[in-house]
């Protein structure tokens, strides 16, 4: 049975909320927080076709922008000029390129999802580490090095984003099995 748009509209705004959500669960670390939020981006990629899934991310990081405090450090156009803006950018694009992955595919295994969601993380941090250091080299005075936003933007997150991975797959299989029938 094909589901309406209004369906997947409904499931887009509840992910919406649970990234806003997922902001604020969050471990603080050196420059970047580690947050939540990849793992509702990651559910909602494995869970709705890729355009509402980055239509969740996209309304998300839309109405931190307009001024809601929602993003781990507040909210606001000025949030544009933070290191952790490039990972918002990230979670659109990186939504729309991995649920790419499923959109041919009648069935899906969990190995799809392991896959769809490595390539998730590595546009988030290609998105994120690039934007990263152009805000710091070259539109602002400030500047960061390539090992250290290696180390702070990558090594040091990457291991939970991996456990968050292994914890999205199980759960994404059941709510799929129970959302999409």
């Amino acid at each position: 049975m094909r589901k309406s748009n209004l369906y997947y509209l409904t499931i887009s705004a509840m992910f919406t909320a649970l990234i806003a959500v997922g902001a604020f669960i969050k471990v603080p670390m050196p420059l970047l927080p580690f947050t939540m939020q990849t793992f509702f981006t990651m559910l909602a990629c494995f869970i709705l076709p890729r355009n509402y899934s980055s239509l969740s991310a996209g309304l998300y990081m839309i109405l931190g922008l307009i001024g809601l405090p929602i993003f781990t450090s507040g909210g606001g156009l000025a949030y544009v000029l933070t290191p952790g803006f490039g990972y918002l950018i990230g979670f659109v694009v990186a939504n729309y390129v991995a649920g790419g992955f499923f959109k041919h595919r009648n069935s899906v295994k969990p190995v799809d999802y392991f896959v769809a969601g490595i390539l998730n993380i590595l546009v988030v941090y290609l998105c994120g580490l690039g934007y990263w250091y152009l805000l710091a080299n070259v539109f602002t005075s400030s500047s960061i090095g390539l090992w250290p936003l290696v180390m702070n933007g990558f090594l040091l997150t990457l291991p939970g984003d991996i456990v968050k991975l292994a914890v999205a797959v199980p759960v994404a299989t059941k709510i799929r099995r129970h959302l999409m029938n």
